[in-house]
């Protein structure tokens, strides 16, 4: 990262937005791990595809946190010992290391990052959502302060576990993420969260009318198992038959919500899947007493999909798969899943599923930031407990003690933690922002994010001149905020100067020209409002911060 990279992300780190207000406390978190961890939270796998992993010269094993839930857990489990001693916010700003398949324009996806996490530990659930909400307001100031469209969806908590979460997008071409958002009022979703409500009545029409049938394939991590999904080729949102047919696309990320084992990084998941078999079976793909796993094939329907079709579908008769040898080698073992769902991707347009409106549209977005209510995912695992106050309301904790989970009981008088976790992607963000707010002149960095406020600029008869306007600036005065500016004082012509400092993007540039030497008026320009004034020196100041506050 350049200088001036290192400074955009030192104004995002240091803006009090996101943690001021909360009354969090800074910490600093190894980004060194251990496998023995992460196997306290149940959340280590020794295939885990995106975990780099190394060894010490001993033969110790390690690995480098692409997130910080179990340290902070073990961390607070050992500290924090009463409810007195609660709630309890930590934060930190440290770099994170991910092992991704494809890492892609610069700070956008990478194997190291630079993020802002914020955890939270509680007495009971309600606090926790109390808290949660609190951090969710405070990150909304954050993005709000950007000035920038963004968007909040709700969205599926993935790996890092809890039963709430919320992301941060901010639409752009760029955009690795879908998001569905409702012009007719709040709904706005990840492709990726997947709501109760997805199990639907099957539609019983016939064959001919729904037909011809198309499959999705994907297959597990352990290459055990394919998952085939059934869907009409064309199809029409909701049960209106008199609307136009359209193409219709299986949504994977509903697949792996009900098979959560699914790799989608696999490009050709059938070839993959029937090589596999052919290879471990060797020259026979009959069942081999001395393998112990075989494979399988589980079949999902779509709700569109007629009962007379998944029978005979069901019993292998399927005959575009006859040639590839798919039904030989899972012979019996093939499994229909009795779910009536809805696989096909929402596209704009569609039903809102909260106000009945038409008016969805599927945007492409770029996440931002994401909040998580935990519950006690990790606390529970980890026995990270505090003690509880005498003659406490009743919790969670009496659903725990009537049974609710057999295998781990708190003992009398002690509860598991109630966390949260929220992130804010830094070296993300500046490269999401960047490429928002750019013009064919170079960048346009929002107040919040900029290395510097201003820049001043001006001809070499006027640098005397230019260094008292950036004392006035950068000085406290009275009641009125310093301005963060630069002086560029180098060998350079002015008209260089200008241009480097479009490209640079910072909000303010005022120049010391010919208006200067003719009519002591400072040029300023606000590239982002369109705005360039002329102002006297003993105004600048106030104009100065007035501009700011717009963007």
């Amino acid at each position: 990262m350049s200088k001036l990279g290192i400074l955009s992300s030192v104004s995002l780190k240091t803006n009090p937005c996101s943690n001021d207000p909360l009354g969090a406390s800074k910490v600093s978190l190894s980004s060194i791990s251990t496998p023995d961890l992460w196997k306290r939270s149940c959340r280590y796998k020794d295939d885990h595809p995106e975990l780099f992993q190394l060894e010490d010269r001993r033969g110790a094993k390690f690995l480098l946190s692409p997130t910080h839930e179990e340290e902070i857990t073990a961390l607070v489990g050992g500290i924090v010992k009463s409810y007195k001693q609660l709630p309890l916010l930590l934060y930190q700003t440290s770099r994170k290391y991910r092992d991704e398949p494809r890492p892609r324009q610069g700070l956008l996806r990478t194997r190291e990052f630079l993020m802002k996490d914020l955890y939270t530990f509680d007495v009971t659930p309600e606090r926790a959502l109390v808290t949660y909400r609190r951090v969710r307001k405070a990150y909304d100031n954050f993005f709000n302060e950007l000035r920038i469209r963004f968007v909040i969806a709700r969205a599926a908590s993935g790996d890092i576990g809890g039963s709430l979460s919320h992301e941060y997008h901010i639409p752009t071409t760029s955009g690795e993420d879908t998001l569905i958002q409702c012009g007719s009022c709040t709904y706005a979703a990840n492709e990726e969260w997947v709501p109760e409500n997805a199990v639907i009545e099957r539609v019983e029409r016939s064959i001919e009318e729904w037909g011809p049938y198309q499959s999705w394939f994907g297959v597990t991590r352990d290459r055990g198992c394919l998952v085939e999904a059934i869907l009409p080729r064309n199809i029409r949102s909701g049960e209106n038959l008199s609307l136009e047919p359209r193409k219709g696309q299986i949504n994977p990320h509903l697949i792996k919500s009900i098979y959560p084992e699914l790799d989608l990084s696999i490009e050709r998941p059938l070839s993959v899947f029937i090589e596999y078999w052919k290879e471990k079976r060797g020259s026979s793909p009959r069942r081999d007493p001395e393998i112990s796993s075989q494979p399988q094939l589980i079949r999902i329907y779509d709700y569109r999909v007629p009962q007379g079709f998944i029978e005979n579908h069901g019993s292998g008769g399927f005959t575009t798969l006859a040639d590839t040898g798919l039904l030989e080698i899972v012979g019996s073992r093939v499994q229909a899943d009795q779910k009536s769902l809805n696989l096909a991707r929402v596209q704009t347009g569609d039903e809102c599923p909260n106000c009945g409106e038409r008016d969805l549209e599927v945007l492409q977005t770029l996440e931002l930031g994401h909040t998580f209510h935990l519950g006690q995912r990790y606390s529970k695992p980890m026995n990270a407990k505090f003690a509880v106050a005498p003659n406490p309301p009743t919790n969670h904790r009496a659903l725990v003690q009537q049974g609710q989970d057999q295998n781990v009981a708190v003992e009398p008088g002690k509860e598991w933690f109630y966390m949260g976790c929220h992130g804010i992607g830094i070296s993300r963000m500046i490269a999401a922002v960047a490429d928002s707010l750019a013009d064919g002149r170079g960048l346009i960095w929002p107040r919040v994010m900029a290395p510097y406020e201003a820049v001043i600029l001006a001809t070499e008869e006027h640098e005397v001149a230019a260094e008292e306007i950036w004392d006035l600036l950068t000085q406290q005065q009275g009641g009125t905020d310093r301005v963060e500016a630069v002086l560029d004082d180098r060998n350079k012509s002015l008209g260089w100067k200008l241009k480097d400092a479009d490209l640079i993007g910072f909000p303010i540039v005022i120049v010391l020209g010919s208006t200067f030497r003719k009519e002591k008026l400072c040029e300023v320009s606000t590239r982002r409002l369109g705005l360039k004034e002329n102002i006297m020196i003993k105004n600048l100041r106030e104009y100065i911060g007035s501009k700011l506050a717009e963007i």
